[in-house]
């Protein structure tokens, strides 16, 4: 039992890191809207535009890391990354601004991005000659999005309650981030790692036609997908429903996110990895548009089910055709590719749900969303394993 003891410690801690990066820096956002809206007058255009600097900054993030990785070693990326995103907390507390709000959700954005992928560069450093350990503990770190998403619902319940202002929701964030911060920045210094070499054969490059399909549906699963997770409180505001029914609704949707790694790990080992993808963004589709039937509390939980339990298998079966299809020197150059490509959507998805939301009304920008899903389900269908196509995942190279 003592050499199980390390692995669970090791993952619950960096597990701290996701929830500080995703649901405090990223999805909290959606709690403190509301009360932001009505505070600065700001439309919901102006809103999602704050998601999109911070959707643009994760891409950002994702391409500077690969060039930083050269030169600084991941456990040190990892740390600025928590840092820079804990102070972009604190700093949104001080700032009334749009352009400097949109700065600090920018920067906020790039720390996410190196936290999220080096951390999973030293767990696989950690646990790399333990092949079930390292599954156990990649589980873990990514449910660390949904502890993210159920604790800012709790803390950031008076907020919403107009007990306390959002700029008080804001410093509570960058407290929690701080505490939570502590202990990954240590253990992941205590790991290490090496730095990439430029020249190395994970540089070679990197084949775009062959899976296009999934790359488009990709895109659009980032332009649907944002619409509800920007906009989902937002939302249940305008159909004056009670504070305690919609930080339930939050809740619950990142308990779902907690439980989705073991819920589709049958699927994730014996579908193809574009059907699982598809089946994982017609879920989040569904869910975005069940509320548009009823404001029942039992369809919006179901709602926050099906959204939560499904949104994050997208990106972890993206990774699973990287892995099935090309080359080992590959995956990072190609998981960089598809996370910008991810970033793009997800960062122009609020800004149009905003724009349809002002014009029309927030029921027409979620069906949005809903249908953007769909339509990414339907494409990822058509795409065919590449090795089965008999393509030699060594032999594939650009054609630019």
């Amino acid at each position: 039992m003592k050499s199980d003891e390390p692995t669970l410690h090791a993952a619950i801690l960096f597990a701290a890191a996701i929830a500080v990066v995703n649901g405090f820096g990223r999805f909290a956002y959606a709690l403190l809207l509301p009360p932001m809206r009505a505070d600065l007058q700001w439309d919901y255009a102006l809103s999602g535009w704050l998601n999109t600097a911070n959707s643009f900054g994760y891409g950002v993030g994702a391409l500077l890391g690969m060039v930083l990785l050269a030169h600084y070693r991941p456990a040190v990326l990892f740390v600025a990354g928590l840092v820079a995103t804990v102070a972009t907390l604190f700093m949104c507390a001080f700032t009334h601004d749009l352009l400097a709000m949109i700065a600090w959700r920018f920067l906020s954005g790039v720390g996410s991005a190196w936290v999220f992928a080096c951390g999973g560069a030293l767990i696989a450093t950690k646990y790399g000659a333990q092949p079930a350990r390292a599954a156990a503990a990649i589980a873990i770190y990514y449910a660390g999005g949904g502890l993210g998403i159920v604790l800012s619902g709790l803390l950031l319940w008076p907020v919403l309650g107009g007990a306390w202002t959002w700029s008080v929701g804001w410093l509570i964030l960058g407290v929690a981030g701080a505490l939570f911060a502590v202990l990954p920045a240590r253990i992941a210094l205590s790991i290490g790692g090496a730095t990439s070499r430029v020249g190395a054969p994970e540089h070679a490059p990197v084949s775009v036609t062959t899976f296009k399909p999934l790359m488009v549906a990709y895109f659009i699963f980032g332009v649907g997908y944002i619409v509800y997770l920007t906009f989902v409180i937002a939302w249940m505001r305008e159909m004056q429903l009670s504070v305690a029914a919609s930080v339930g609704v939050w809740v619950l949707l990142g308990a779902a996110v907690m439980a989705s790694g073991q819920a589709w790990r049958g699927a994730m080992a014996r579908w193809q990895s574009a059907h699982t993808f598809a089946a994982a963004t017609l879920l989040t589709g569904v869910g975005t548009a069940l509320p548009l039937l009823s404001n029942h509390p039992t369809v919006l939980l179901a709602s926050a089910v099906l959204v939560g339990g499904a949104f994050f298998m997208a990106p972890g079966a993206v990774m699973a055709f990287i892995r099935a299809n090309l080359p080992a020197a590959q995956w990072a150059k190609a998981m960089n590719l598809m996370t910008c490509i991810f970033a793009i959507g997800q960062g122009i998805g609020p800004v149009i749900a905003g724009e349809i939301a002002d014009r029309w009304s927030m029921n027409a920008a979620m069906l949005f969303g809903a249908v953007a899903l769909g339509v990414a389900a339907l494409i990822a269908l058509t795409q065919k394993p590449l090795r089965s196509s008999g393509v030699p995942a060594g032999a594939l190279r650009t054609n630019d």
